[in-house]
């Protein structure tokens, strides 16, 4: 609470003074805050919380809906403040883990090959006394120095594009503190050496078994004896598995984002810019009132403004206050709470909400014991089940009123959440009036509410000059807040999944390349005695399509597992939905049927005579 006689715009002071406690106030906008003894964690705190409850319990009778006696617990004041980063961090790792497995089994299919390619040279080099253990440390050295200076250019890039990186992640508030930091440069180093160290070990491993001393006599050969192309393929099913895993992970993402979309918030957030403002401490519930009706006035009054209202509480963002509701005639319903929301009379048309009977607020209806009030439908389901609710008198909160109208149900703050049933009332009534108000503009079709923040700035300061702006913001912002972290976790995701899908036909093409090019003789000749080139074609795609498929079941099976991390994202989608799980499969088919056509294609046009020669 701000002091009272004393307002600094500047957001980076701050002054707290202590709010007398009345024993006689209603108010339930408080929060219990408690800081844990020195090595005391808050799980040692479960008594002391036991015996809070308890007493609330034996002191206050509470609506069921209400109740603070049940579900009690303690959560960390960050986590509070926050929220918890635990689920989306969790698969964020999972997901860059399945990339750098990716990435590594490119890279060692990649170096299979130049084992191949290199069989004369080894062989050579061993006739001469070479050992295997001399071999394979030159492997692993040449890996270790690709890792080092894959891992330098990779910390390059990320230290240049941070920003942009952090904005990427699913961090939430925590982006606006996140830094540059040398321990996680040189941990992810160390990864990139591991890595590259484990990546060597596959050729090594190769090069131990091959028979080497035949290579000289061989012309030409295919790969190093006795091992064939066993190893490749299955590199290249295990990449298969995993680009299918994250395109079907970021299909069931984005799946379930669109039914968040399409979820109807009970209103129009398209077209609305919002301020945020803070009235000084000292200033008077009547000359707040005021204030607010003046910064309403003149911001309908803005360029390309079309409707403007103020409110004691926006949709989407959670929490607000709540009253007991009394219906004449049934006090059977007496000390049961409803929510309240106190807004000027333009509320209803400016945020666009559809009213479904009755009329909203207008210009000649009064704020007082008999004025107007315009409730929910599910008030009005709840309340007047069986009766028109117009005309019809509520008491409570603030003195009640008369229902003149009844509109959709307005999502308070998550999307997902129940109707909650509440109530609008008018300011002019209101005996209380928060320090934080927000003013709503609505913009004429075609218009940009973010245009418009600026302007809002300005007509703050001028017209109020006490009263700061504390934000700027528009209803589409809030919406897309509101969706959660499932769409920051789905852009993330597709942007993995794409690069999935890349590493993966790379994967296939270069396998495939390796096998075209050790059998190029072999096709030649049979080129040359009359195979027609679209069977050379069909056999060598036929190859790249088993390792796919291959991977494209054990993908299938993989996304079980991965479901069940992201299930807290998901909204109306089955963690093993067969839509997701077909788009990717049909995603990763067509692009490792088009990775394995090109060498086939080249297979199909070798010239025989050329091969031959140069055998």
């Amino acid at each position: 609470v701000m002091p009272r006689g004393f307002w600094f715009p500047d957001p980076t002071i701050r002054i707290w003074t202590a709010q007398p406690l009345r024993e006689g106030s209603r108010s339930g906008n408080y929060a219990l805050v408690g800081r844990a003894a020195p090595g005391m964690s808050p799980e040692h705190m479960e008594p002391q919380l036991a015996a809070i409850t308890r007493f609330l319990g034996e002191n206050f009778q509470y609506p069921a809906q209400w109740d603070k006696t049940k579900n009690a617990a303690l959560t960390p004041v960050r986590s509070y403040l926050l929220g918890s980063l635990t689920p989306v961090l969790t698969a964020t790792l999972a997901a860059m883990a399945v990339l750098l497995l990716m990435a590594c089994a490119n890279v060692a299919a990649l170096m299979l090959g130049q084992v191949d390619r290199r069989t004369t040279e080894f062989a050579v080099r061993t006739a001469l006394g070479a050992e295997r253990r001399r071999l394979t440390q030159q492997l692993v050295a040449e890996a270790v120095l690709v890792g080092l200076l894959a891992g330098a250019a990779g910390a390059v890039l990320a230290a240049a594009g941070f920003r942009l990186l952090v904005g990427a992640l699913p961090l939430g508030a925590w982006a606006e503190r996140a830094t540059l930091s040398w321990t996680l440069f040189g941990t992810a180093m160390a990864v990139a050496v591991v890595a590259a160290v484990a990546v060597s070990l596959v050729p090594a491993f190769a090069l131990w078994r091959g028979e080497l001393r035949g290579a000289l006599a061989r012309s030409r050969t295919s790969g190093i004896a006795g091992r064939g192309m066993r190893m490749e393929s299955a590199l290249v099913v295990g990449e298969a598995a995993l680009a299918v895993l994250m395109a079907a992970g970021a299909a069931l993402l984005i799946r379930s984002v669109v039914k968040l979309y399409a979820i109807d918030p009970g209103f129009e957030p398209a077209g609305v810019a919002v301020a945020n403002v803070t009235f000084p401490a000292q200033m008077q519930d009547a000359q707040r009132i005021r204030v607010l009706g003046e910064l309403a006035r003149q911001a309908v009054a803005l360029p390309g403004a079309q409707a403007a209202s103020v409110s004691q509480k926006l949709p989407l963002t959670g929490g607000g206050n709540s009253f007991d509701i009394g219906i004449p005639g049934h006090p059977e319903l007496d000390g049961t709470t409803t929510f309240f929301r106190v807004v000027s009379r333009d509320y209803v048309q400016t945020l666009g909400m559809r009213v479904r009977q009755g009329r909203g607020f207008v210009s000649t209806d009064r704020a007082d014991s008999t004025g107007a009030i315009v409730i929910t439908q599910s008030l009005a389901a709840k309340y007047f089940a069986g009766r028109d609710p117009i005309g019809q008198r509520i008491t409570g909160g603030f003195g009640g009123g008369t229902v003149v109208g009844v509109v959709d149900d307005v999502a308070e703050a998550k999307l997902t959440d129940e109707p909650a049933p509440a109530q609008y009332l008018l300011y002019d009534g209101s005996p209380y009036t928060a320090d934080n108000q927000s003013l709503l503009v609505r913009m004429k079709p075609g218009g940009d509410p973010e245009a418009l923040l600026p302007a809002l700035r300005r007509l703050v300061e001028r017209a109020a000059p006490g009263v700061a702006v504390q934000e700027l913001t528009t209803m589409d912002r809030l919406f897309t807040k509101a969706v959660g972290p499932a769409r920051q976790m789905m852009g993330l995701l597709s942007i993995i999944a794409v690069l999935a899908l890349v590493l993966g036909a790379i994967g296939i093409y270069g396998t495939i390349s390796h096998f075209v090019d050790g059998r190029r003789r072999e096709f030649s000749i049979r080129i040359a005695l009359g195979l027609a080139p679209r069977r050379v074609v069909w056999q060598v795609v036929r190859r790249g399509a088993g390792p796919v498929l291959g991977g494209l079941v054990l993908g299938a099976a993989g996304l079980l597992v991965l479901a069940r991390v992201l299930a807290s994202f998901l909204y109306h989608v089955g963690t093993a939905d067969p839509v997701s799980l077909a788009g990717a499969g049909a995603a990763l088919l067509a692009v490792g049927l088009v990775a394995a056509w090109v060498p086939a294609y080249r297979a199909s046009r070798s010239d025989p005579a050329l091969a031959l020669r140069e055998q």
